[in-house]
């Protein structure tokens, strides 16, 4: 049953993105329609459930929930009963998520983390994140606008940011947590080559991070598109002739890190 629930969900995932590009809102009775699920009035139940899981997909992937707020109840609004134990945080994950552009990025996300919650329904897959995430730290990257930091430094050379600032250009800013998070996560080591980074005066160890996809060509500043670097690798990413080559081989090494997709 879950294993169909996971198959009923990727083919919403699909109806759901082309609705988000052509800013179209559905409803459960809409969504069971376009799934061949008829009477439509019957199914709103399990569309929700569908919803639900893949809300637990995009919090899983460090993206804010899409299904929560593409698709409604057929009134229009928010489902009422999603997050409603949550009071004053279910107000601010919902702002979050209508106010985020979605990006073609943040669907690869949704689908890649959707592969990880195979055979686990709504609730275990729920259950699941949260195993992965501690609460606190659920709850702010679900209801927190994302911090911006405006130190470049070589710390990527493409300015890859969601958020731009106007000056005498665009200057971009990044998350801050998300670069910290991914240094955490490579432990000194380079993500592509697997090399130490060199010795810093304070004992750490020197690595750059880079956005596989850059945010003006619609990747995201998350920890599935962002990658920890030593410089010879970085500067090759950008300015190397192996650049796509390099950019398939960066993702496989980071979805296998954050989802366990295998490379």
């Amino acid at each position: 049953m879950a294993t169909i629930q996971n198959e009923d969900a990727r083919k919403l995932l699909g109806i759901i993105t082309s609705a988000v590009k052509s800013d179209r809102l559905l409803t459960y009775k809409s969504a069971a329609e376009l799934l061949g699920r008829y009477p439509p009035e019957n199914h709103s139940r399990a569309v929700a459930q569908m919803c639900d899981l893949l809300d637990a997909a995009a919090a899983l992937a460090g993206v804010p929930l899409l299904a929560l707020v593409a698709v409604r109840i057929n009134s229009g609004e928010i489902n009422p009963k999603a997050w409603r134990e949550n009071g004053t945080r279910r107000k601010a994950i919902i702002e979050k998520s209508k106010g985020h552009r979605f990006t073609n990025a943040d669907f690869k996300a949704i689908s890649a983390a959707l592969k990880k919650l195979d055979g686990k329904g709504n609730r275990t897959a729920w259950e699941y994140v949260r195993r992965q995430i501690p609460d606190e730290v659920l709850y702010h990257s679900l209801a927190f606008p994302d911090f911006a930091s405006t130190s470049d430094a070589i710390d990527d050379m493409g300015t890859d940011s969601p958020d731009r600032a106007k000056t005498t250009g665009w200057v971009y800013a990044r998350d801050p947590r998300i670069r910290a998070a991914v240094m955490q996560r490579a432990n000194g080591r380079c993500e592509l080559c697997s090399k130490l980074g060199f010795k810093k005066p304070d004992g750490k160890r020197y690595l750059e991070s880079h956005h596989i996809i850059a945010l003006a060509n619609e990747g995201a500043d998350r920890m599935t598109n962002v990658i920890a670097l030593c410089p010879n690798d970085h500067r090759e990413a950008h300015f190397g002739k192996r650049g796509a080559e390099l950019e398939k081989e960066m993702i496989a090494k980071v979805m296998a890190k954050e989802v366990n997709v295998e490379p």
